[in-house]
């Protein structure tokens, strides 16, 4: 899923798309891999009358009113392309400009910036003074400064607009990525223009502007990968078939898609600005250039040999990728990310309503002052009269609401202080019944579990079969008036305080084992249901194995038909990953967290701040994901890849919040009390998320065949 995410955005992003396919701009930038000179590509002039180079800028100056949102879309397709030219750091440069210069400097330079007439080289790390308007010292590595005419380079916390002409010196040795070059400048008493104290604001922007280049990198090196493994024979089947290489790929899709959230976001913040739009950028340039860097790596190890000879394009993609990681010097950003959040610095996630919110806002909020002052059961009591409890969940129980306002329900109880209850697992197990049980079912079971009368358990998961939710052995066997189950369960959580269980039994083993399994509620304090719980590695006891003993179930109590019971589980575990992968809660906590530890002994930690930056900006992204899925519901789009990605990231945030804490604990993690007591309670229990509700290979897989399209192992079945 692109950084597009709007019509409007997905229709710029095909447009730009279909015009760097129909100049071939990746056979341009193929050709300057021999080409001493650096010639101006032939689609400039189709970028300049397309007006891309002042997407983002005022129509006053000549561009077209719209802001880096826009510009981003065109940036990406331009990484997916490894254009040619100067168009990137011509559109930081005039970003800049638009940002910090007064109305003279805008008059004077961004009328050429985005004509076309005046391209433009940027540095981000320079070495120069400005006195009396001359300019000296080294600019350092200037990205596209063969082709510039107009230099942007910070001068300590200043900007220095450059000129290129006498007292600029500009060399352009032999360039990793010789499809668009970066030049050597040195200045000696250069004329320059100074914007005091914007440094930051240069550096800000041209993250924001690389990063969307690396995630559109990224993306292209995902998908060629996906496709290539899908086509190569080896050993008499598609490699995309071996788990490696679909765990390679969906890697891939898990780096891109978090790059993609936080550029997406970073682009939205430049219209605010300020330390708002630093934490965003510094987020955005923490993940988006590793994204690159890895997708482009990942993308030559699936190719193979081929993919390690001049003609393939797979060089092409390495040669950018590790250049804007050099640029964008991820760990510098992740730095900035960790000092911005010390002094409190976060970004809000919101979506923007349509104007058809206002008409539900005002009923919703009204319901809300008519139940805030009742006590905690009647607000839960008049939550399930009203459907308020599961709004989406259909009527009577819910509202059948849709992302709107579901949302603003969110929003309106919230303000109220008005919490509704947490079901887990009950939740997911009502949701099915009412899906699939009958009406009777659903009258006896649903309005007690709302009321919290009983909890539910979900008896799938058993000894033998792991992941695999159809390898059961659990037998029933049909009697009069019901069925005797006899087997075992594991792994079940609340087992021992649940009165209801929904389990999936064996109920016919001479067929394809998808096909032979019943879906039937058993009743907890049934004869022949022994319940044993697990002690966890922490001491307490959540989890249970559940024996059954010839316990007879009525056939009432079956949910769905016999022998048909894999689509009502199938049902349940789609609940269970929606809520898992939610984004809240497991092991992961907010990089904030972590900082007070991390503060205390800052020296115990390799990578220093620069690593909780990387999580900090890990964990941003997570959200963000959730968000943009959010914004797609609320447009009546298609459900994007944030789902399965989600999940995966919450586990390993978990693992390396575990990791992190261990570290700058030192001796002390020893211990279970002091500051070791939570990073060890995290030791113990962080894997759990990784297994639970499908572990983070199952996920992988998963994210591979549903995302990326690869085929299954025809072993798995």
């Amino acid at each position: 899923m692109s950084i597009a995410i709007t019509e409007d955005h997905r229709l710029l992003a095909g447009t730009a798309s279909d015009l760097l396919a129909k100049r071939n701009a990746l056979g341009a930038a193929r050709a300057l891999l021999d080409d001493p000179s650096e010639p101006m590509p032939a689609l400039w002039e189709d970028v300049v009358g397309l007006g891309w180079l002042g997407l983002h800028l005022p129509e006053e100056y000549g561009g077209s009113g719209y802001s880096l949102e826009e510009l981003v879309v065109v940036v990406e397709e331009m990484g997916r392309a490894v254009a040619p030219g100067p168009f990137v750091p011509t559109v930081i440069a005039s970003a800049v400009i638009a940002a910090a210069g007064d109305d003279d400097i805008k008059a004077r330079l961004l009328p050429g910036l985005t004509d076309g007439s005046v391209t433009a080289g940027v540095a981000l790390e320079a070495s120069i003074t400005v006195a009396s308007g001359a300019a000296s010292g080294s600019a350092g590595l200037v990205l596209g400064g063969g082709l510039a005419k107009l230099l942007v380079v910070p001068a300590g916390d200043d900007i220095a607009l450059i000129e290129v002409s006498q007292g600029v010196t500009v060399e352009t040795p032999p360039n990793l990525d010789p499809t668009r070059r970066s030049a050597r400048v040195t200045l000696d008493k250069a004329t320059a223009t100074v914007l005091p104290g914007d440094a930051q604001v240069l550096i800000d922007l041209a993250r924001v502007v690389l990063s969307a280049e690396a995630v559109g990198v990224a993306r292209e090196c995902t998908e060629l990968a996906a496709a290539y493994a899908k086509e190569r024979v080896q050993f008499g089947r598609p490699i995309a078939m071996y788990q490696a290489v679909k765990h390679h790929c969906a890697n891939m899709v898990v780096a891109t898609e978090l790059a993609t959230s936080a550029v997406w976001d970073a682009a939205r913040a430049a219209t605010t600005g300020g330390d708002q739009l630093s934490y965003a950028a510094a987020a955005a340039a923490t993940l988006a250039a590793p994204a690159a860097d890895l997708c482009a790596n990942l993308n030559t190890q699936v190719h193979g040999g081929i993919a390690i000879t001049w003609e393939h394009d797979a060089h092409l993609y390495m040669r950018r990728a590790t250049t804007l990681l050099a640029l964008l010097a991820p760990g510098g950003a992740a730095t900035r990310l960790t000092d911005l959040s010390r002094i409190g610095t976060t970004r809000a996630r919101a979506v923007e309503l349509p104007p058809e919110a206002d008409a539900i806002r005002t009923e919703v909020r009204a319901f809300a002052e008519s139940i805030k002052a009742l006590a905690a059961n009647e607000q839960r009591s008049r939550l399930i009269e009203t459907g308020y409890v599961q709004p989406s969940w259909p009527r009577p129980y819910g509202r059948a609401a849709g992302a709107v306002e579901q949302l603003v329900i969110e929003q309106e109880l919230d303000a109220a202080g008005i919490t509704r209850p947490s079901y887990g697992i009950t939740g997911w197990v009502i949701l099915t019944l009412i899906q699939h049980g009958t009406e009777d079912q659903v009258a006896r079971w649903v309005r007690p579990a709302l009321e919290q009368e009983v909890v539910w358990c979900q008896l799938f998961s058993e000894p033998d079969a792991g992941s695999d939710a159809a390898g059961i052995k659990t037998r029933a066997v049909r009697v009069e008036g019901g069925w005797l189950v006899s087997g075992q369960k594991v792994w079940t959580s609340g087992a021992h305080v649940a009165g209801m269980g929904l389990a999936t039994v064996r109920t016919n083993p001479d067929v394809p084992k998808h096909q032979g399994i019943t879906t039937m509620v058993i009743d907890m304090h049934a004869d022949g249901v022994e319940v044993r719980p697990l002690k966890m590695t922490i001491g307490a006891s959540e989890f249970n194995e559940v024996f059954f003993d010839g316990v007879f179930v009525p056939d009432d109590d079956v949910v769905g038909p016999p022998d048909g019971g894999w689509t009502v589980a199938r049902a349940t575990l789609g609940n269970e990953s929606v809520s898992i992968g939610g984004g809240q809660g497991g092991m992961s906590m907010p990089g904030s967290a972590l900082l007070p530890a991390f503060d205390a002994h800052p020296d115990r930690l390799a990578g220093g701040a620069a690593r909780v930056g990387r999580y900090i900006a890990q964990h941003q992204a997570m959200g963000l994901l959730n968000l943009r899925s959010a914004i797609r519901a609320v447009a009546g789009t298609e459900p994007g890849p944030e789902g399965a990605v989600t999940k995966l990231v919450l586990s390993e945030l978990g693992h390396e919040a575990a990791a992190i804490l261990t570290e700058v604990n030192g001796r002390d993690a020893a211990f279970m009390d002091g500051p070791g007591g939570l990073s060890n309670m995290l030791v113990l229990m962080h894997r759990a998320m990784s297994i639970a509700g499908g572990t983070s290979e199952i996920k992988r897989n998963q994210i591979g065949e549903r995302i990326l399209g690869l085929p299954r192992d025809p072993l798995i079945t």
